[in-house]
């Protein structure tokens, strides 16, 4: 389970450090993709495959379905860690996640999410700001669908 905020800096060959708790959930092996919000989704290979599955089990012939495969599986994949425990971020995806320099981690459960400091500042604001309301009417959805 991936969980805890971290902040890290990239270096100039676009690497940065998986916190360690988060190694300790893998085998330095992740898959990083496209996220929504405009972060990066990372995941172990466990729940790489997971996901694929569950997306493996909808329709090609759906359009909707179609474009987020590929947007998904486009993601340039597997990343190892190197010795030090650092990852590379490749170009395309650090452009789409605004990420120069400054890294935020945070987990996600079955994955981790990595961030471009400042998005991630406004976006955590964002979140806390409707984190009590969201929380309200998630859990009357649950608690009212299992009666």
């Amino acid at each position: 389970m991936f969980s805890g905020e971290f902040s890290y800096k990239m270096d100039s060959k676009g690497r940065v450090s998986v916190p360690a708790p988060f190694r300790t959930s893998s085998d330095g092996r992740y898959y990083i993709t496209y996220g929504p919000d405009g972060c990066l989704f990372v995941y172990d290979e466990a729940g790489f495959k997971e996901r694929a599955e569950a997306l493996g089990k909808l329709d090609d012939f759906d359009s909707k379905v179609r474009q987020i495969k590929r947007v998904f599986f486009s993601g340039p994949g597997l990343q190892e860690c190197d010795s030090h425990g650092r990852i590379k971020i490749p170009g395309i995806l650090a452009e789409y996640a605004e990420i120069e320099k400054d890294v935020v981690m945070n987990g996600m459960s079955s994955h981790f999410e990595i961030w471009g400091k400042e998005r991630w500042n406004e976006q955590r604001q964002q979140d806390i700001a409707n984190y009590f309301q969201n929380y309200k009417e998630m859990t009357s959805k649950t608690v009212g669908s299992e009666q």
